[in-house]
């Protein structure tokens, strides 16, 4: 929001300095960005006329002109084309410095001394003319500073409004901040306007409001006989100040006013509303406008419009038409003052990709109470600058009006808030200062009703704020608090997922953190054919669904590190997925991801990596469980469609599947775009693994005794899972420390349909050296348990 200083001090006294007044605005929330002092780049550039006119000795193109400045006159070298004898022309004298750090100093120019400059629009930073210089009117007075006459002397605060104070988006609202604030009082300007006898209400317009839920409030005024042509001066030079273009002096009015007022305002050729009839509803599906900024634009979201008996003139709220528009052939006004519900004007702004100053107001929520006065205001101006006659009186359809609200505020709470004793009195000065009504209770409770444009202001916490910023955060003290202050706790799932994290970073893992949300077609990709969670409003086609695996993040990773030709991947992520429940809500699980792709990191004692493959993965996962604490868990075969089949497991826990691992189908790696490498990628459970952590943890004496080793290569049928046979074998004696393959043969030494698998198998005894009887028995047990349940036999 830019502000000018020249214009705010039509509303309000001023007599702070320019650092004074930021520091002010800053105290009490409106934050200033920036601060433009007009003009100060302007210092020595002058008016002056040319006296003497020739041509430059040395040049074609070059003039050698004498100017007059007042005070003495200058030789001075020009290049324009657009100047001549007599002129009024502005000079930059020498000494001064332009815009962008341009010093003017005596210079040569081909040999001739030049003692200034003739400046242009864009040297000056006032515009982007650059072609020639700038030529005064003949009564510009000589020797003055250029500044003085274009009256440059202004300064434009740039502030940063924060959503909450729409109020503050008007010169009349940051008055208020500043009357508040230094207990001074709001002044505006008075127009005097005539009117003419005839009264609105005999039927010159008709206005009816169809759509209630959109529009609270629609008020309309007539305005006859007027002349449209260009704005005055100083209505110019107020628009140009904020940045606009002025128009006419029935559309830079209405600009005026919205600025001023905070509230919008259209204005209608009334010759081109039909039927004289003013009609607020839904649009059409297909019904089309062209509105103000020349585009067309197809209605299909049943947008609210302001239309009449046979078309719509106008996107309520947000922008106008381009058939109705007031033009120099206009005489009559139809002058609109509307209320337009927030939610409306921000989601049909959006819809139609135009946002404008009126949309960026009506969508933070405006006064409805001020409507008429504002309409009123905005008449006289128009009157007074189009000559015009304004109808007695005004239509004004009035549908809901807002209920006032009553807030406690206790003093004593109050003071315990600030931390300081604050009297009564100045509470009371505080809040009237703010237009804020208060009614006394008793000594220390005060009843507060906001006044209509502070809508932000709803509960005591809000006048805690109120007060506090207009008393000043520098007289309050700092004073360490007298409570007991203890560190926070993490939560249970907090907890969870920062030990889940530090054993997988400790196991050598890095770890990636995605978006929750994953695109639409992801679900056909992955073949998910439970419901998902889709976004009504998604940021982007890429964020549509609420994610219900890691999947296919995981995956995402994977490939763009790969294009980017980084290889060796071995990455986790620990995050929440998304299930629809009954009630529309999201059932949420937490899921830890492991991902290995490409070859491990070359190292010394590794000069030439191998790829990843299921075991290393398996590795992983068996080391994240064991850290973990979860030790009695099965392995089996995997019917996930994802995943490769007979090179991927589940892994359970009693009949709960708590996650699954191994490598990802060869499809899917192709469908999402990874090339040349394969990717190995476990997800776990880690809402159902918590369950079954060992609540305590076991520390078990060394043994000192020796183990022994004993290797067997046991043939088997091809299909036989070796996993549950190597859980049988441990169950077989007490002297079993560990059981592990240490390889897989199918060949030609074996016969079709059979595959010899080779077991290491470490035996060892607590309380001394075992025997040579002890570990003989011990393998004719496992021997007899693989032939019985497994039909296998020692390989010859």
């Amino acid at each position: 929001m830019l502000i000018s200083l020249d214009w705010l001090k039509q509303y309000v006294d001023i007599k702070e300095d320019i650092k004074e007044l930021e520091n002010t605005l800053t105290m009490i929330g409106q934050e200033v960005e920036a601060i433009d002092e007009q003009g100060k780049d302007l210092a020595n550039v002058v008016i002056g006329q040319i006296v003497e006119y020739g041509k430059h000795p040395d040049s074609d193109k070059l003039t050698l002109l004498k100017v007059n400045i007042g005070k003495e006159e200058l030789q001075i070298v020009c290049g324009a084309p657009n100047h001549k004898l007599g002129d009024k022309v502005v000079v930059a004298t020498i000494g001064a410095v332009l815009p962008g750090d341009f010093k003017i100093k005596k210079s040569k120019i081909r040999g001739v001394e030049s003692f200034g400059m003739l400046c242009s629009e864009v040297e000056l930073g006032l515009g982007t003319d650059g072609d020639g210089i700038i030529i005064l009117p003949e009564d510009a007075p000589l020797g003055v500073e250029y500044r003085e006459y274009k009256k440059l002397n202004d300064v434009i605060f740039e502030l940063e409004i924060t959503p909450n104070r729409p109020d503050c988006l008007s010169y009349v609202g940051i008055a208020r901040e500043i009357a508040a604030y230094y207990g001074r009082k709001i002044k505006c300007p008075e127009f005097k306007s005539k009117s003419i006898i005839e009264s609105i209400n005999n039927g010159h317009i008709d206005i009816k409001v169809e759509d209630k839920d959109r529009c609270k409030r629609f008020a309309g005024k007539i305005i006859k006989n007027v002349k449209v042509g260009e704005s005055p001066e100083w209505l110019k030079k107020r628009l140009l100040s904020m940045g606009l273009k002025p128009i006419n002096n029935v559309v830079d009015a209405t600009n005026y006013i919205l600025f001023e007022c905070n509230q919008p305002l259209h204005a209608y050729d009334l010759s081109k509303i039909q039927d004289r009839k003013i009609v607020v509803r839904k649009a059409e599906k297909g019904e089309k406008i062209v509105t103000l900024d020349g585009v067309e634009r197809e209605l299909n979201n049943q947008e609210l419009v302001v239309a009449d008996s046979e078309k719509v003139l106008g996107i309520a709220g947000i922008i106008g038409g381009e058939e109705s528009k007031v033009t120099e052939d206009t005489k009559e006004i139809f002058l609109e003052c509307a209320y337009f519900t927030p939610d409306n004007i921000r989601k049909t702004s959006k819809n139609l990709g135009v946002a404008t100053d009126a949309s960026y107001r009506f969508e933070r929520g405006l006064d409805i109470e001020n409507v008429v006065e504002v309409l009123e205001r905005a008449a006289e101006l128009i009157s007074q600058l189009t000559d015009g006659d304004i109808l007695e009186g005004n239509i004004d359809r009035y549908l809901e009006k807002p209920t006032k609200i009553e807030i406690p505020l206790n003093i004593d709470k109050l003071r315990k808030f600030m931390g300081k004793t604050i009297e009564v009195e100045t509470v009371g000065k505080i809040l009237t200062n703010l237009g804020i009504e208060i009614k006394t209770l008793n000594q220390t409770t005060l009843i507060a009703t906001p006044p209509s444009y502070r809508g932000d202001l709803t509960r005591t916490a809000d006048l805690y704020e109120e007060i506090i910023r207009m008393y000043g955060f520098e007289n309050i003290e700092n004073k360490m608090p007298k409570e007991n202050i203890r560190p926070g706790v993490k939560d249970k799932v907090t907890l969870l997922v920062d030990n889940a994290k530090e054993i997988l970073s400790k196991i050598g893992l890095q770890e990636v953190i995605n978006y929750s949300f994953i695109p639409k077609e992801a679900v056909k990709i992955l073949g998910i054919e439970e419901k998902v969670m889709e976004i009504s409003n998604p940021i982007s086609d890429d964020m549509a669904i609420m994610r219900p695996t890691l999947i296919y993040s995981l995956l995402a990773n994977v490939r763009d590190n790969l294009n980017r030709n980084q290889n060796g991947l071995n990455f986790f992520e620990v995050s929440k997925v998304f299930a629809p429940k009954d009630d529309g809500l999201a059932d949420e699980t937490l899921r830890v991801g492991i991902v290995l792709a490409g070859k491990e990191t070359k190292t010394l004692w590794a000069p030439k990596p191998e790829a990843y493959d299921f075991y290393d993965l398996k590795g992983y996962v068996e080391k994240f469980l064991n850290h973990f604490g979860v030790a009695k868990y099965q392995l089996e075969r995997s019917e996930n469609k994802n995943f490769h089949p007979g090179r991927s497991a589940d892994i359970k826990i009693g009949k709960f599947l708590v996650g699954t691992f191994g490598e990802i189908h060869p499809d899917l790696v192709e469908k999402m775009e990874i090339k040349k490498e394969r990717a190995y990628i476990a997800e776990l459970d880690l809402t159902i693994l918590q369950n079954y952590r060992a609540k305590k943890v076991k520390y078990e004496k060394i043994v000192k005794y020796p183990e022994v080793t004993r290797d067997l290569a046991i043939v088997l049928d091809r299909d036989v899972l070796v996993g549950k046979m190597l859980d049988d074998i441990k169950k077989t004696s007490n002297f079993i420390e560990s059981v592990a393959i240490f390889d897989v043969y199918q060949g030609e030494r074996v016969e079709a349909n059979k595959k010899s698998v080779a077991i290491s198998i470490v035996l060892r005894k607590e309380n001394g050296t075992l025997e040579e009887n002890e570990i003989t028995t011990t393998v004719e047990k496992i021997l007899n348990v693989i032939s019985k349940n497994y039909k296998g036999e020692i390989r010859q």
